[in-house]
Parts: C-alpha cells; sequence; structure tokens
C-alpha cells in the first residue's frame, strides 16, 4: 500500500494534487471550526474599510494601505459583507501560495526541495491559523508569493508579458504593506544581476511605479494638492514606536503569561488617541517631528528597542500565548528558522538564486524594526524560511542515500 502511494506520489502532477488538496482541507476545516468568530481586532477595520468602498463610501482617510481594503471590497460586492465567504477564500489564497513556493522552491533550488517546502507550508500552524481570521496577512502572503514567483520567473525570461507581470504584482504587494517595497527594489537589482541587462530590473520598476500611481494621485488630490503619500504614511506607526511607552511595550512581554493580559493603551503616547484625530497632513507632521526628535534625543534607548525587536521579529515561539501554542511554534518554526540557517549556508553555491531570498530576510527585518512589532508579521514570508529548511532537509536525506537531488 505504502509502496503503490509513494510511487503515485511521484508524478508532480499527483504530488501537487495531493499537497494542494491537504492544504485546502486543512485550512477548510479551521475556516468551519471558528466559524464567524475568532477575529482580530483589526479585523473589524479592515470589514469597515472594506465595506465602506464596497458601498461606494469611499476609503477615506485612512491610513491604512489600501490593497488588502480593496480585496475585501471585492469580496464583499459579490457575496455581501459576509465573514465566512473571506475565510474560505483565504483557504483558496493560502492553498494557492503553497503552489507559489513549489513553483519558487523548484526554480532556485531543486524539485525534493520544492516538494518538502510545499509539504511543509501545506501544513504551517501559523499560515493555517491566519486563514480564519480577517487581517492581512493571508492576502499579503498571497501577493509576496505570487511576487516572487514572476521576479524568478522573469530572470528566466525577460519576456515583456513578464515584465510586465512582475511590476504589477510587486505593485500589488506595495498597495498591500508598504514595507516590502524595499525588497522589491533589491529584486529589481536581482534581475539585473540574473540577466545582465540593466533594462530587465528597469522596466519591471516603472511597471511597478505604474501600477502605484494612480493610488498616489488619488491621495494628492484627495488632500487638496498638499499632500504627497505614495502608498501610505509611516509617521503615526512611528511615533507609537520610538516613545518611552515603547520601551515599556517591548520589556512587559517578557512579563507575561498568557495572552489577554497587555494592555495596549499602557504602550501608546498619552496624546494617541488626539492625534489620531487629526487631519493626515497635520498629524504626519507632528508626528515626523515627536517620532524624529525622540530618536535624536535616545540614541541609546532606540538602540536597544532595534536590538529588542530584532530578537522579537526571529522569536521561535510567541512569548504571549498559551502552552500548547508555544510547543506547536516550536515543533514547526522553532525547527525551521535554525534549518534554515543551515540551508543558506549549504545553498551557497547556488548564492547567486538564492540571494534572492537573503535580500527578503534581510530588507523585510531591518524596515519592521523601526516599527513595533508582533510575530504575526514575519509570517508572510516564513514560506521562504521553510524553503530553506526544506533544502537543508533535502541535502541531508540526498547525503544520507547518497542520492542527489
Amino acid at each position: 500500500m505504502f509502496k503503490k502511494i509513494r510511487g503515485w506520489l511521484e508524478a508532480e502532477r499527483n504530488f501537487l494534487y495531493a499537497a494542494l488538496g491537504v492544504s485546502f482541507l486543512l485550512r477548510l476545516a479551521f475556516v468551519l471550526k471558528t466559524g464567524t468568530g475568532g477575529l482580530s481586532p483589526d479585523a473589524g477595520d479592515w470589514m469597515s474599510s472594506g465595506w465602506a468602498i464596497a458601498t461606494g463610501s469611499g476609503f477615506g482617510n485612512s491610513w491604512r494601505p489600501p490593497g488588502y481594503a480593496f480585496y475585501l471590497a471585492g469580496v464583499f460586492s459579490v457575496f455581501g459583507k459576509s465573514i465566512m465567504a473571506a475565510k474560505v477564500l483565504n483557504a483558496v489564497l493560502g492553498t494557492a501560495t503553497v503552489l507559489f513556493t513549489y513553483l519558487t522552491a523548484k526554480a532556485l533550488l531543486n524539485p525534493r526541495t520544492a516538494r518538502i517546502a510545499a509539504a511543509l507550508t501545506a501544513c504551517y500552524p501559523y499560515l493555517i491559523a491566519y486563514t480564519g481570521d480577517l487581517i492581512s496577512e493571508t492576502f499579503l502572503a498571497f501577493i509576496i508569493s505570487a511576487a516572487i514567483l514572476a521576479v524568478v520567473k522573469t530572470a528566466e525570461n525577460a519576456a515583456w508579458k513578464n515584465l510586465a507581470l512582475t511590476g504589477v504584482l510587486i505593485g500589488c504587494a506595495g498597495l498591500t504593506k508598504s514595507v516590502v517595497l524595499p525588497f522589491f527594489l533589491l529584486a529589481c537589482g536581482w534581475l539585473w544581476w540574473q540577466t545582465s541587462r540593466f533594462r530587465t530590473g528597469f522596466l519591471v520598476g516603472v511597471f511597478t511605479l505604474l501600477t502605484i500611481a494612480p493610488w498616489t494621485l488619488r491621495n494628492y488630490f484627495h488632500y487638496d494638492k498638499g499632500y504627497v503619500m505614495p502608498v501610505s504614511t509611516p509617521w503615526f506607526s512611528l511615533y507609537g514606536s520610538a516613545c518611552d511607552e515603547a520601551l515599556l511595550n517591548e520589556t512587559t512581554g517578557d512579563l507575561l503569561k498568557g495572552p489577554g493580559q497587555k494592555s495596549v493603551d499602557q504602550f501608546l503616547p498619552p496624546d494617541w488617541a488626539a492625534v489620531a484625530a487629526l487631519p493626515l497632513p497635520e498629524r504626519d507632521k507632528y508626528c515626523k517631528e515627536k517620532a524624529l526628535g525622540w530618536i535624536k534625543d535616545n540614541p541609546d534607548k532606540f538602540t536597544w528597542l532595534l536590538y529588542k525587536r530584532f530578537i522579537h521579529f526571529w522569536r521561535l515561539y510567541p512569548v504571549i500565548a498559551y502552552g500548547w501554542e508555544k510547543a506547536a511554534a516550536m515543533a514547526t518554526s522553532g525547527l525551521y528558522i535554525p534549518l534554515a540557517v543551515i540551508g543558506f549556508f549549504l545553498a551557497l553555491p547556488a548564492f547567486k538564486k538564492t540571494s534572492l531570498l537573503l535580500a527578503l530576510f534581510a530588507s523585510y527585518t531591518a524596515v519592521h524594526l523601526f516599527f513595533v512589532v508582533t510575530l504575526r508579521y514575519r509570517v508572510p514570508i516564513d514560506p521562504y524560511v521553510i524553503m530553506l529548511a526544506a533544502y537543508a532537509l533535502s541535502e541531508g536525506y540526498g547525503r544520507l542515500l547518497r542520492r542527489p537531488a
């Protein structure tokens, strides 16, 4: 029986059917278990923005990037304000992420690594858990994985359709979360390196800017031509992340034993609510002055914050969680992150290709260090951690059996 199953799975199409089927069923089961519940506080804001767009009220003055809100608006336009419809579509997006991870690993590394990466990503607890919520992580993981796969395919074939598709997907990823844009700037440089043609990275960058431009123009006219905001503004978030209260936030978490014990208000500046009510241009000016002033006056505190956030971002398990959640994290990401480090060094002979992943980890981490971080912000790039971990496992298996990938 086992031999028959193994023989059936040897065909790439059959393996993908199995991996994607397991991925979808696990996510759908979690969606059915949580029903319309299990939503984070942020989900309410996202749903309100999506519903406002769907009903013609517009995006308004929200400080969030527009990508996920417009995606929810599309869902609500078709299905009404249905939490279950959005969650089931999350299961579809999560399964597509598994497929894109497989194809990227196959192109950058080898087929055996791709299979391991797909299997691990399909069963990854964090990605399954966020399927049951209506925050942006599932959609962001999907759009990042689609954009990275497009970058890899463009490196193989820099045809116009690939250049255009890659730029559009990068633009959509940036409109979903602007912190990914520094990585994709590096990805354009990576394309130049791979193809030995400056034109490749440059044209992808042009299509990216063309994708973002309509939103930038919208902001310009929405704020009476007196304010330019390409995607979203960082200053409000930076103000809440560069202050004495932020120091307390990074310290207190280490002392708590379980979820629900950490009040958010005590970790925000005293005037946070009043500042949030200001018109966006005025709010940005105030927050920029306060945040940069605090950083300038407290370089030692800010350096300590960067260190704590790095540890927090790459922590093997969540500090504020139940025991079973920590155990699940240690059994997955707790193993994948160390294995990924090993996999990176084993993959050094293919550094010209895998440097794309290094650029992703370095830039995505660096940008997040300036803001209050939670472990869930790392989850959209975890498939690439899993990819390098899968390479370490593949190489270990191959060397054990002396069978090349």
